[in-house]
Formats: C-alpha cells, structure tokens, sequence
C-alpha cells in the first residue's frame, strides 16, 4: 500500500508541475525572445536571429534551476515563497544564459547581453508570477489537477480547514475527506462537514480509496495540550503539521540538530541593512510613480474641482511610527463635514451603524461624491499618501493606518494592546497584507489580523510581492466599494 500511494504521489506531481513548467517555458522564451529581437534590431545585423537561441537557452536553464528550486510541483506551496523562488531562478537563469552566450562570442557582445538582462529581468518579475496564478487559476476546473487531501482534525476545525483549502483552490490542495480519531468519530457523522468521515485508524484504506497523497493534521484537533501524528498516517506521502500553539511562520525552515529535527524561526526585527533597504525601495516606488502618473493626477485634480465645491486635498490626522500622529494625505472624495453628515445618518438608521461597527467602512456610504465613488473603486484616492512615503511618515507596504478616534480605530487601540503595540513598531503602509486579501470584504478583526501577519512575517521579498499583487487587486478592483 505504501509504494501504491508513493506511485500515486509521483503521477500527482508530474500532472500538477507539467503546466506550470509550460508556461514558465512559453513565457521565459517569449520575453527573451522578443527582447532580444528588438535590441538585435537596434544594435545592428550581427545580432539577427541571435535572439532565437538565446530564448531557448534562457527557458532550458529557468526550467532547470526553477525544478532544484521547488517549484515542481508546488502543491501547497505559499504563494510569496513560490514568488521568490521564482523571481531567483528566473535570475539566475538569465545570468547564467548571457554569461554562456558572452564567452562563447566576443567582447563587443557585452553591451547586447547586459542590456538583455537588464531589460528582460523587470519584465519577468511581473510576467512569471502573473502567467502562473492564470495558469493555476485555470487548471483548478479540472478534477485531475492537484492532490486529494485529507484533514485530521475535530468536527469543527475540519470544517475551517475545509473552506480555507477550497478558497485557495489554485494551491492544489483538494480536500478529500475528514479523519477523525476514535471516541470523536460517531459524533463527526452527526455534523454535516460535507465531506467523507473515517476514523483515523483506517487512514491508510481511505487515502487510497480517495487518491489522497497528502494529509493534514491540526495539533488542536482533540483539545488536548499534547499532539502526536498516529502511526495510521505513517504511510501516507506528505503530512503538514499544522501548529496553533507555537506558529511556524512564512520563513521557518527545518533544521536538524543531531538525531533530533525542528523549525528555525525567524525573528520579526529586521537588521539596520535591511531597514535602509526597505527605505531606498520606499524612495524609488514614489518617485517612480509621481514621475509616471503626473497626468493622472492633474486629471484627478481638474475632475474633483469640477465634482463638488471644497478642497482637493483631505488630511487626516493618523497613528503613526512610535505612536506619533502625522497627517495622511488623500484625494478628497466625501462631502464637506463629512463627519457630522456620517453621525446624522448613523443616529438614524440602525442597519447603517451596525455595519459600520463590525467593519468601519460603508458599502453605500452617503458621504462618498460621483467623483469620490470612482477613485476609491480604482483606489486612485490614495495617491497623495506617496508625499508622506517620501518624507518618511508612511511606507508602500504595512499595516493599513489607523486613526485615534472613537468613530474610526479606536478599539484597535484599547481592545488589541499587543498588537497596537506591534502596529507602532513600523510605519504604516500605502498598501498592504489586507488590501491584498480582503480589503473591504472582511471584518475589523481580520484587518488586524493580517497587520498581524505582515509584522510577524515581513521581509523585502514580501514587500515585493504585496506591491505587485497591489496592481492586480487595483486593476480587477477587488473588494472595492
């Protein structure tokens, strides 16, 4: 049974990593290729038809290198990981190219292979990632991509694990049925999960009744302070270990002392390098966006002028870096004393108040012009804050500011302590870990969850990530009202 579900595990892989290894393929070739095509037509004929081998080369070694890097098959694999890996091989790869075809002609070649690189690499950190969440999106409508997966956990913890599986369809984790342990198994079969239930001792004839090559198992599964992986999963490929008590975070790595393994954690409190890091691709993000989108904001401008009388400009006073307030610059896109109309119509219209106190936003907010309605849907609002990015008050990427008021965030502050206290230890961002998952789908309580996550799990790679995932949560206006 053990080779049987190992067999299995292989197939699964291959159909699952064929795809991705596709298009990482097509994409690779056709961004050397037309770049090199252009540059060959710019440089001179000594160049033509050198683009053609080039292509081949650069996705021979990105296949190649993105293969030792994981990233075949994937399968559960968290997006911002696959985005680093991907974004290195893709490096790599395209050095390693331009190196093999610059030995291999003369020195004259340089100035064709270095503008190559430079040029080709920008294009690919958007394309690649963008190509394969397409991709993954896609083949998630067909029943054989991706591995069958069980959950051992209790009744209602498998329930959760279920949805959040099914809402990150693109991962590959399918689930498949729900084990449960053995005193907890008759009363599983009373609640409607939806799925499959077996009693974990029979584990190994239900994953391969099911096809199932992977399984997880929650540590809060029973309640109890100790967790074990029964001996019943031992066959079963791969088995993650979920861990609510101690959490592993987006960085752990295992490491092995001895006979003994474990998880190496990272510590949230990034070095002084990696600060002024940080800080210089701040400078670099709003400079370049003030210099490109000059016409857009004189055209925001010109618009809000004519919408509705009033200022162009709204400043609002906000909880910064150590606690200290500084003013957030946005488009104006409220009437004038919005506040007082906000309160009015609060005091008066009971739905009204009880959505904005679970989530301190309005769906149909009355205080939003036509003007104003159209930036926030295209987040174009927010522009103003790249002038608190560049005097040092904001970042482009962190948790969302808040405001000290009782209308707005003060609950963040007096009901979450700890992490208000964490909140105050960065400085907060143009976008963010929420803009990105939810924005004004979710609740309050998932807003500081996710400033949580960023805190807990910031690194520049997942600055780079946040701010590219932006552009398509802005171009696709999810979650925007």
């Amino acid at each position: 049974m053990a080779r049987r579900l190992a067999d299995l595990s292989l197939k699964q892989s291959f159909l699952f990593g064929l795809p991705l290894m596709a298009v990482d393929f097509a994409f690779m070739w056709l961004t050397v290729f037309c770049v090199g095509y252009l540059e060959a037509m710019w440089l001179a004929p000594p160049y033509a038809g050198v683009s053609f081998t080039i292509a081949n080369l650069a996705s021979s070694l990105l296949v190649l290198v993105a293969y030792c890097s994981g990233l075949y098959p994937a399968i559960g694999m968290t997006s911002v990981i696959e985005f680093r890996n991907l974004v290195k091989a893709a490096g790599v790869s395209m050095v390693a190219c331009s190196s093999i075809a610059f030995f291999a002609g003369t020195q004259s070649d340089v100035l064709f292979y270095l503008v190559l690189g430079i040029v080709s690499l920008p294009i690919l950190l958007f394309v690649l990632p963008s190509a394969r969440f397409v991709v993954r999106s896609f083949m998630t409508r067909f029943s054989w991509w991706g591995a069958p997966t069980l959950i051992y956990a209790s009744p209602t913890h498998a329930r959760y694990l279920v949805g959040h599986l099914r809402s990150m369809a693109e991962r590959g984790l399918r689930p498949a049925g729900i084990l449960i342990s053995s005193d907890q198994y008759w009363d599983a079969h009373s609640k409607d999960i939806g799925y499959p239930v077996f009693d974990v001792r029979d584990a190994t004839a239900s994953a391969l009744g099911l096809n199932a090559t992977w399984v997880l198992c929650s540590e809060d599964h029973d309640g109890q302070n100790s967790f074990e992986i029964p001996p019943s999963l031992d066959l079963i490929p791969h088995r993650i270990v979920l861990s609510q008590k101690n959490p592993v975070g987006l960085w752990g790595e295992r490491q092995c002392i001895g006979l003994g393994g474990g998880v190496r954690l990272q510590s949230r409190c990034p070095d002084t390098f990696r600060c002024m890091v940080k800080r210089a691709f701040d400078l670099f993000v709003a400079i370049t966006a003030l210099t490109l989108l000059s016409p857009f904001l004189v055209a925001i401008i010109l618009l809000i002028r004519l919408g509705s009388p009033g200022p162009v400009f709204y400043g609002q006073k906000r909880v910064g870096r150590f606690g200290s307030e500084f003013t957030a610059w946005k488009f104006r896109t409220m009437r004038v004393n919005a506040d007082q109309f906000l309160e009015e119509c609060l005091q008066n219209n009971k739905a009204l108040r009880e959505e904005w106190e679970a989530t301190h936003k309005l769906k149909s907010d009355p205080r939003v012009t036509w003007v104003g309605r159209f930036l926030r849907k295209t987040s174009l609002d927010e522009l103003p804050q790249l002038w608190n990015i560049l005097v040092g008050q904001m970042s482009v990427v962190g948790p969302r500011p808040i405001v000290n008021s009782e209308q707005y965030d003060r609950t963040y502050i007096v009901d979450y302590p700890n992490a208000y206290a964490a909140y105050v230890s960065v400085r907060p961002g143009l976008t963010g870990m929420w803009q990105i998952s939810c924005r004004n789908r979710g609740t309050y309580e998932m807003r500081i969850h996710w400033d949580m996550y960023y805190i807990h799990n910031w690194s520049l790679w997942l600055d780079l990530y946040i701010t590219l995932r932006t552009v398509r949560t802005v171009f696709l206006r999810e979650g925007a009202y």
